[in-house]
């Protein structure tokens, strides 16, 4: 049971605040529910509402351990092996489908592959980078104690400190 104050990850879509628990008296809402009130910590008007007997599509974030434990595997995490083209976007689905940083970052790395051995970047590997990249980054931002637009740097002065 989460409280009001504490930061999740909702979906794949970043940061969020549960700011509120309790009854909602919106028309899709159940009445007999309860709802935890989210409120993004990047977009002051981007709100979810998720009954608090189905935790499936949020979780705590990752621990500053965890996150750097992440980054120090990411050189080892494979790409994704898509076989067929027409099921690409299926298969981003599925792997980003439990909201794991690690399953992230391999949909991530498979892109930043795609991209540079194409030359260009698709407009779906667009939307999942953007997705992703900014998932990813918020959540290791809030856990590392440093802005979103440092996360890159951060990784890559680590990576580089363990490579030197």
């Amino acid at each position: 049971m989460l409280s009001r104050g504490d930061a999740v990850v909702y979906k794949c879509r970043g940061l969020y605040k549960v700011e509120d628990i309790g009854k909602l008296d919106f028309s899709f809402a159940d009445r007999k529910k309860n709802y935890y009130t989210l409120q993004s910590m990047d977009d002051s008007k981007d709100r979810a509402y998720v009954p608090t007997d189905d935790e499936t599509n949020i979780r705590k974030p990752v621990s500053r351990q965890e996150a750097m434990e992440l980054i120090d595997r990411m050189p080892e995490i494979d790409v994704l092996r898509v076989k067929n083209e027409k099921f690409r976007e299926q298969e981003y689905k599925q792997c980003i489908a439990d909201y794991c940083p690690e399953n992230w970052v391999k949909v991530l790395k498979t892109l930043y592959t795609r991209t540079k051995s194409r030359g260009s970047i698709t407009s779906m590997d667009k939307k999942y980078q953007m997705l992703l990249e900014h998932a990813l980054y918020s959540e290791f931002a809030f856990v590392l104690g440093i802005p979103a637009s440092e996360v890159i740097k951060f990784i890559a002065d680590h990576m580089g400190e363990k490579t030197s």
